[in-house]
């Protein structure tokens, strides 16, 4: 289910983005000195686990509280994972943070046309699902991609 499924109004459903980009920008504040104390490879898989769970409550939450909860923590979650991954690749030198930065720009670019398509050929929750499996992908792949970036 999502917001409008569960009969939300436009305004709630619109709550929803502004919760995510409210919690991304929270987490901004903070992310930086998590990754100092814990490791970049565990914040990284800790934020992807988070965007998981929470893309995925935001999509299938059974009620609307629970659906911009799940919102929320996407917001929070990826926000980690992103400025992370951002650093270290800094840190890599000018080639890992070319990779990192073309692979961001084409999933802004790519990724509102793949989920639209994906929801043509089934349902806009099944392809809202499908970040919350890339970020999944990330917290699988955190400690390999980042072992070298430990404080």
């Amino acid at each position: 289910m999502h917001l409008h499924t569960l009969g939300a109004p436009t305004a709630t459903s619109a709550t929803a983005f502004a919760l995510y980009s409210a919690a991304m920008a929270a987490e901004r504040l903070t992310g930086d000195r998590l990754a100092a104390v814990f490791g970049a490879p565990t914040v990284v898989r800790a934020g992807a686990l988070l965007a998981t769970a929470g893309l995925t409550i935001g999509v299938i939450g059974s009620s609307n509280p629970l659906a911009l909860a799940g919102w929320a923590a996407f917001g929070l979650g990826l926000s980690t994972t992103v400025s992370s991954l951002i650093t270290a690749a800094g840190a890599g030198g000018a080639k890992a943070m070319a990779t990192v930065t073309a692979t961001g720009y084409l999933g802004l670019l790519a990724g509102p046309a793949l989920i639209g398509a994906l929801a043509s050929a089934t349902t806009l929750p099944t392809a809202l699902l499908l970040p919350a499996l890339l970020a999944a992908a990330v917290a699988a792949l955190a400690h390999r991609a980042l072992e070298n970036t430990t404080p």
